[in-house]
């Protein structure tokens, strides 16, 4: 299973795109409750229910030695590899320098990790990048504004402390179709 190391881009959706959705003006909102717990609240609904990385993030993964070449990466919207290491027997990763020859096959739900010379042998320790381009998935954004319009909405029923309260399935999960990662076995 995957491990989000950290964000690295901004946030997916703006508090002005979500006044816009709402039909309020900026100043209207409480905007340290859009910026701090709506928006990052619903991002992490879309990301848990498909899978795949929104916001732009660092990844790290072991793959055992079972995981040939050309296996899935754990989470979707894979953008590039940052480094590989082998696990070695006292637990310690050495970092495979240079890195490895590997090829980055980005599906549309899921990536693949090639490696054209070979697997590296052992335990590997696999560090990467992900994040969805909503230009290319502009349901997945309209999905984030919606929901982050209906919390706005309902806040006193769904915000509690500082977090979001699942939002229940509905007919709009149809939008995360497109990156939502197939069930692993």
């Amino acid at each position: 299973m995957a491990r989000r190391i950290e964000y690295t881009g901004d946030p997916v959706i703006t508090v002005a795109e979500v006044a816009a959705q709402c039909r309020v003006e900026t100043d209207d909102l409480q905007k340290d409750l859009v910026e701090l717990v709506i928006i990052p609240g619903i991002t992490a609904q879309a990301e848990a229910k498909t899978g795949a990385a929104i916001r732009a993030a660092e990844y790290v993964e072991e793959w055992p030695e079972s995981y040939g070449s050309g296996h899935a990466l754990d989470v979707g919207q894979a953008t590039g590899v940052v480094s590989i290491g082998r696990v070695e027997s006292d637990g310690s990763v050495t970092d495979l320098q240079p890195l490895p020859a590997h090829r980055l096959q980005q599906g549309q739900r899921e990536s693949f990790l090639h490696f054209p010379q070979g697997r590296p042998p052992g335990r590997l320790v696999i560090r990467y990048k992900a994040g969805a381009d909503l230009a290319a998935y502009p349901a997945v954004k309209q999905w984030l504004m919606l929901h982050c319009g209906s919390v706005h909405e309902h806040r006193e029923s769904v915000v509690i402390g500082t977090i979001v309260a699942k939002l229940p399935d509905g007919f709009l999960d149809y939008l995360l179709a497109e990156i939502t990662v197939p069930p692993r076995l």
